[in-house]
C-alpha cells in the first residue's frame, strides 16, 4: 500500500518542480530605483486668473526617489508594457502677486496690500503611478535607447503653508485685502491629489538610464498655496490648486 502513495508523491513533486522551472523561465520580475529633481510651477490664488507671469514666477523645486517593479515575460504579453512606480517626493515653493494689480505706479491701499503679501508651501508626497510604455518596456536587457511613457496615479500630500505680509501680521484691515481676509491660512493639512506625466527613459547601459518627464499634479483642495477666497463671491477663483513640474532623473536597474 505504501508504494502507490510514494509514487503519487513523487509524481506530484516532479510536477511542482517542473511548474516552478517553467514559471521562472517564462515569467519573472526585476526592480529599479530612481532619483529625480527639477523645477515646479504653481497655478495658485496668487495673482490674476490666467496670468502666465504668475504661473511662471510662483515656482519652486521638487526632489524625490522612486522604486519600480516590472515583469519579465519571455513570451511577450501586454504586462511587459507596464511598470509600477512607488515614489516619495518633497516639494517647496514660494508665492507673490504679480501683474497689473500690483502695478508700482499705483498707491491705492488694495495695491499696497497685494504687493505686501507673500507666502510659501512645502509638502511631502507619497503615492504610486502606473507607467505605460506604448512601444515596449525599458528593462535592463531588452529595452531600446529611448523609451517614452505615460503615467498616472494617486498621491497623499502632507502640506505646510505660510501666508505673510511685509506690512505686518496677516488678518488685519491694514495688511490684508478684503478678498483674502477670511481666505488665508498658516498651518498644516493633508491633501489627496492625482498625478500624471509624460516622459522618456534614455538608456546609458544595461543597468543605468536617465529619465526626463513633464509632470502635472492636481490637488483636491484649494488651500495648498495658503489662499482660498470665497468662491461664491470671487468667481475668478473657482478651481483647486495644481502644479506642473519638469524633472530629470537617474535610474539604476537591479538584475
Amino acid at each position: 500500500m505504501k508504494k502507490p502513495i510514494m509514487f503519487k508523491k513523487a509524481v506530484l513533486l516532479v510536477i511542482i518542480l517542473f511548474s516552478i522551472s517553467s514559471y521562472s523561465q517564462g515569467w519573472g520580475s526585476y526592480t529599479e530605483v530612481g532619483f529625480m529633481t527639477g523645477p515646479v510651477f504653481f497655478k495658485s490664488d496668487y495673482g490674476e486668473r490666467g496670468s502666465f507671469e504668475n504661473f511662471e514666477k510662483n515656482n519652486g523645486f521638487t526632489i524625490g526617489a522612486s522604486y519600480y517593479l516590472s515583469t519579465i515575460n519571455n513570451f511577450r504579453g501586454l504586462e511587459d508594457n507596464f511598470k509600477l512606480r512607488l515614489e516619495i517626493l518633497y516639494t517647496q515653493s514660494s508665492f507673490k502677486h504679480y501683474g497689473k494689480y500690483v502695478d508700482p505706479s499705483s498707491t491705492s491701499v488694495f495695491t499696497n496690500q497685494l504687493r505686501g503679501m507673500y507666502g510659501s508651501n512645502s509638502f511631502t508626497s507619497l503615492g504610486f503611478q502606473v507607467e505605460y510604455y506604448p512601444l515596449k518596456t525599458d528593462d535592463y536587457d531588452r529595452g531600446s535607447t529611448f523609451s517614452p511613457y505615460l503615467s498616472f496615479g494617486p498621491h497623499i500630500n502632507f502640506v505646510s503653508v505660510t501666508s505673510k505680509s511685509t506690512l505686518g501680521e496677516m488678518g488685519t484691515t491694514i495688511t490684508t485685502p478684503q478678498k483674502y481676509y477670511d481666505g488665508f491660512m498658516n498651518g498644516s493639512l493633508t491633501v489627496a491629489s492625482i498625478t500624471g506625466a509624460v516622459g522618456t527613459r534614455i538608456k546609458l547601459s544595461y543597468y543605468h538610464s536617465l529619465s526626463a518627464e513633464l509632470r502635472a499634479q492636481y490637488f483636491f483642495s484649494d488651500w495648498v498655496d495658503g489662499l482660498n477666497p470665497n468662491k461664491n463671491i470671487y468667481k475668478e477663483n473657482q478651481s483647486n490648486d495644481w502644479c506642473v513640474g519638469m524633472n530629470l532623473g537617474y535610474i539604476y536597474y537591479f538584475n
